[in-house]
């Protein structure tokens, strides 16, 4: 969980395209449990605070973020509130100096 955060930012840096094709989540699966990998605790599912629309399972005990296969790009390619804010005072900026 630490770490999540910059690697999703790291990833984002190296992406070229910022088109995204958004995907709704199947919002049942926030009724699916897991267990941890690491301890065997049952996870949290929830709905991933950042961007993506992506539903992720977390370990509190173990500081783990779980994905499922694809999620990891989804949350790359969807710029967050403060990324299309930071993009948009850019153009702002730009279109001063022409």
């Amino acid at each position: 969980m630490d770490l999540f955060l910059a690697i999703v930012e790291e990833l984002r840096s190296r992406h070229e395209s910022s088109e995204y094709a958004g995907k709704q989540p199947d919002w049942d699966d926030l009724n699916h449990r897991t267990k941890c990998p690491q301890c065997g605790a049952e996870m949290d599912t929830h709905a991933y605070g950042g961007p993506g629309n992506v539903i992720i399972d977390s370990c509190e005990n173990c500081a783990l973020n779980w994905l499922d296969y694809g999620e990891l790009q989804r949350i790359v390619r969807a710029p967050d509130e403060r990324y299309v804010i930071q993009i948009d005072e850019d153009e702002k900026l730009n279109l001063g100096k022409q």
